[in-house]
């Protein structure tokens, strides 16, 4: 469960005060469960987006705000997102309001008074307006805790919810095939009569961010005509994260001619720093250095990014830039790189379909990948690009896949 339910139960209550004065059980929400309705496509004025986190899965249901707002120009669209992961949305095209939550975890919270002054903020936020429909992307308690509380003539979600969620909104349907993670968002917004034929992420390039990335890169030396390499060896966990030693060989391997450019979270400081010492030469360590909209603007300007299963790869595909996924756990052709399916690399052959959440082949599929398997990917994605072969536009709806 990822949020602390005796205290969300309790702002629940209160926030179903607000107006009326009259208290209001979350349950009374619940009981007897959603159904699902499809609203007249020409009533759909507001719409609220509920994905909180984190940033990949934000990056891949980017396209159904641009697909509504592309079906419906004049449509009013209110994302919920938490406070870390706001920058990514702030400045999107398709988005008009953004309502911002504390992060919404079990840690425990340095300050909680703060906490609960933050996410009150954002409750109102969503309250302050009405939707003819809210869409619950998240699928869990803490989504589900804010679409109980909008005001969401239409409450639906996608497929695969959990933690009670389906209760609040009714997922809407699916195909049995297994298809990308983008195409199941995008189920909720052809539901409601968008159809579309590309998929647009939208993703907005800070001039601020990009020009603090060039003198970055300026004070690292790396010149401007320089063609660049960026990776990121850690996943959010330690099961989707190659090992050390193949980053290095990876790094090592590379043409002198490419600027190497580490970057990630700053918890990874330790180990990246360590990656950067052990492979020697230009290597620059951005770990922990940039925002969130720099590291945008940096990987706007990649030539490749390579990565694990993680949000920086998302980023990279959602921008065009060619990437090269390590894949071991997760499976590609859901949450591999949008749009260059050839271009995750993954042994999943090796345990079986199904890959359990305790593993015990020790991760075999992910160990298996090697350097120059990877070698050989930078390889092509380096020459597609010399070749123009990708762009920030667009991309064609990938189809079912069985």
């Amino acid at each position: 469960m990822n949020i602390e339910t005796p205290r969300i139960v309790a702002l629940v209550h209160r926030l179903s005060t607000l107006e009326s004065g009259r208290p209001r059980t979350i349950l009374s929400r619940l009981v007897p469960g959603a159904r699902l309705s499809r609203p007249n496509e020409g009533a759909i004025k507001r719409v609220l987006i509920i994905k909180l986190s984190s940033i990949g899965d934000i990056v891949q249901a980017l396209p159904v705000a641009s697909a509504l707002k592309r079906r419906f120009p004049t449509v009013r669209i209110t994302w919920a997102v938490e406070d870390w992961a706001a920058p990514l949305i702030e400045h999107h095209p398709a988005i008009d309001r953004v309502a911002i939550f504390p992060r919404m975890t079990l840690r425990v919270q340095p300050d909680l008074r703060l906490w609960i002054r933050k996410f009150l903020a954002g409750a109102r936020a969503i309250r302050a307006e009405s939707y003819d429909v809210s869409i619950d992307l998240q699928g869990l308690l803490k989504s589900a805790v804010l679409a109980a509380i909008s005001r969401g003539a239409v409450r639906i979600g996608v497929s695969g919810q959990r933690e009670g969620a389906h209760l609040v909104s009714a997922p809407v349907p699916r195909s049995a095939n297994a298809r990308h993670a983008v195409d199941e968002y995008l189920d909720a917004a052809c539901y409601l009569g968008a159809q579309p034929e590309q998929v647009e992420f939208g993703l907005a390039i800070d001039s601020a961010a990009d020009a603090s990335i060039v003198r970055m890169l300026s004070l690292a030396g790396v010149a401007p005509n320089r063609q660049i390499l960026t990776v990121n060896p850690s996943a959010s966990t330690s099961s989707k994260s190659w090992p050390a030693a193949n980053w290095i060989a990876l790094l090592r391997g590379i043409d002198g001619s490419i600027a190497r450019i580490i970057v990630g979270g700053g918890e990874n400081r330790v180990k990246h720093a360590a990656i950067a010492s052990a492979v020697g030469g230009d290597v620059v360590d951005l770990t922990g250095r940039t925002t969130l909209p720099e590291l945008v603007a940096l990987l706007a300007r990649s030539g490749v990014h390579v990565a694990p299963d993680t949000g920086s790869l998302h980023i990279a595909a959602a921008l065009g830039r060619p990437v090269v996924g390590i894949y071991g756990p997760t499976p590609p052709v859901r949450l591999g790189p949008y749009g260059q399916p050839g271009q995750a690399i993954d042994h999943r052959e090796l345990c079986g379909r199904w890959c359990p959440r305790v593993c015990v082949y020790a991760r075999q599929c992910l160990r298996a990948v090697t350097p120059e398997e990877v070698r050989e990917k930078i390889e092509v994605a380096l020459s597609g690009e010399s070749a123009g072969s990708l762009h920030a536009g667009p991309m064609t709806r990938r189809t079912a896949q069985p």
